[in-house]
C-alpha cells in the first residue's frame, strides 16, 4: 500500500542530491535533449533561465516523484476504474488470508486483535474503492504542480541571493561610515571636545556593523548552498551564479488581469486535478462537493491574478521612486563634494552624503530585483501555481 501514499511532498527541507549535474543522470533520456541543451545544463554555471530545466532533470524530489508516478501507473493502471479494482483485489486478498483462531489457541487474544485491525483495513479499502476519485492523471497534475513550485522556489532563492549581496554592499558602505565616526569620536575626545561615552558608543555601533556584515555573508552562503542542492549540485560545490536578467518592461505593459485570469484558470494544476476528480466522482454528494471546490478555486485564482498584478504595480512604482531618489541624492552629493573642497562642510558630513548617494544607488538595484520577482510571481500564477498548493489525494 506504500505506493498509494501522497506522491508529491512539497517541503523543501529534504531536497537533497548527491552529485553535481555534470556527473548525474538527468530525468530525461539522453536523446530527449540536444547536445547543446545537455552541455548547457551540465556546465558548472547556474543561469536563471535554466532553473526549471535543472529542477526537472536533477532535483532529488522531482526524480523520486517521477519514480513513484511510474510505479503507480505500473501497479494500479491509469484509470480510476483500474485503481478501484486494485483496491478491491487487495481487500479480497487480505480477507482470503485471514486466519481465525480457536478460542483455545495460544495467543488467541493477540491474534484476534490483529484480525479486527485487518477487518477494518479491508472495510477501508472497499470504501476507498467505492469512493475514490483519483487516477493516474490526478497524480500527474500534482506531480507537475510540485515541480513547478520547486522551480519557482529555486528562482526565488537565486533572487534572494542577489538581494542579500546588495544588503552586504549597503552594510559595507555603512561600515566605512561607522569607522569614520569612531575616528571622529576619538579625535574629538582627545581634543577635549568629546567624551569616553561617545567613543564607546561609536565602538558599539562599529561592532554591530561588523556583525551585520557577517550575517549577510552567512545568508549568502547558506542561500547559495540550498539553491545548488535543489538544482543537483552537492552542498560544497562551487557553481558560478550568473546575474539575474533585466526586467522586461514590455511584459509588464502587456499584463491584463481581466484577460489573464482565463490563462491562470486553464493552467492551474490544482484546478486540473479537481476537474479530473469530478469526472471520476460517482456519488451525487461527491460531485456537488467538487463543483463547489472548483467554484471556490476559480474565485481564488481570479483574486490571485489581481493581487499579483497589484504587487507588480507597487514594485514598479517603488522602482521608479528609487531611481528618482538616487538621481536626487547624486545631485546632493555633487553639491556636498564642491562644498567640501571649499572647506564649507566637514569631512563627516561629506562622507555621510556620499554614503547616502551610494546607498540610494544600491536601492535602485534592490528595487529592480523586487520588481523582477513580482513579475515572476505573476507569471507563475498564470502558469499553474494559482488556486492553492498541490493537495493530497482524497
Amino acid at each position: 500500500m506504500n505506493r498509494l501514499r501522497r506522491i508529491v511532498p512539497l517541503g523543501l527541507a529534504g531536497l537533497l542530491a548527491v552529485t553535481a549535474p555534470a556527473a548525474a543522470l538527468g530525468a530525461t533520456p539522453e536523446f530527449g535533449r540536444s547536445e547543446e541543451e545537455w552541455a548547457r545544463l551540465r556546465d558548472d554555471v547556474i543561469e536563471y533561465g535554466e532553473i526549471p530545466d535543472l529542477i526537472h532533470e536533477y532535483n532529488a524530489t522531482v526524480k523520486k516523484n517521477q519514480i513513484d508516478l511510474n510505479s503507480f501507473r505500473k501497479d494500479y493502471g491509469e484509470t480510476n476504474v483500474e485503481w478501484s479494482n486494485r483496491y478491491r483485489q487487495l481487500a479480497d486478498d487480505l480477507e482470503g488470508n485471514l486466519y481465525y483462531p480457536d478460542v483455545d489457541d495460544a495467543g488467541y487474544a493477540t491474534m484476534m486483535a490483529s484480525i479486527i485491525s485487518s477487518e477494518q483495513t479491508i472495510r477501508d479499502m472497499r470504501e476507498k474503492a467505492d469512493d475514490s476519485m483519483e487516477d493516474y492523471m490526478t497524480y500527474y497534475y500534482d506531480f507537475c504542480g510540485a515541480e513547478a513550485l520547486l522551480a519557482s522556489e529555486a528562482q526565488r532563492g537565486m533572487i534572494s541571493y542577489y538581494l542579500n549581496q546588495l544588503k552586504l554592499q549597503t552594510d559595507q558602505k555603512k561600515l566605512e561610515l561607522l569607522q569614520e565616526a569612531l575616528r571622529s569620536a576619538v579625535s574629538r575626545r582627545d581634543l577635549g571636545m568629546g567624551t569616553d561615552v561617545q567613543v564607546l558608543a561609536a565602538q558599539e555601533n562599529l561592532r554591530n556593523g561588523e556583525k551585520d556584515i557577517q550575517d549577510d555573508v552567512s545568508a549568502m552562503e547558506t542561500g547559495k548552498q540550498r539553491l545548488q542542492v535543489m538544482l543537483g549540485w552537492t552542498h560544497d560545490a562551487g557553481p558560478e551564479l550568473r546575474e539575474i536578467p533585466q526586467v522586461d518592461m514590455q511584459r509588464i505593459a502587456a499584463m491584463n488581469p481581466e484577460t489573464d485570469k482565463a490563462q491562470a484558470m486553464e493552467n492551474s494544476f490544482s484546478l486540473k486535478s479537481s476537474r479530473r476528480k469530478l469526472e471520476n466522482a460517482r456519488s451525487q454528494d461527491k460531485q456537488e462537493d467538487l463543483k463547489e471546490t472548483i467554484r471556490e478555486a476559480e474565485q481564488s485564482i481570479s483574486a490571485s491574478v489581481y493581487s499579483s498584478y497589484q504587487s507588480v504595480a507597487a514594485a514598479q512604482a517603488a522602482f521608479e521612486l528609487s531611481q528618482a531618489q538616487a538621481a536626487l541624492e547624486q545631485k546632493n552629493f555633487a553639491a556636498a563634494e564642491r562644498q567640501f573642497q571649499l572647506g564649507n562642510v566637514s569631512r563627516m558630513d561629506y562622507l555621510t552624503q556620499k554614503n547616502t548617494a551610494e546607498t540610494a544607488r544600491i536601492n535602485v538595484e534592490t528595487a529592480r530585483l523586487n520588481l523582477f520577482q513580482a513579475v515572476q510571481d505573476y507569471d507563475w500564477v498564470l502558469n499553474g501555481l494559482a488556486g492553492g498548493s498541490q493537495g493530497g489525494q482524497s
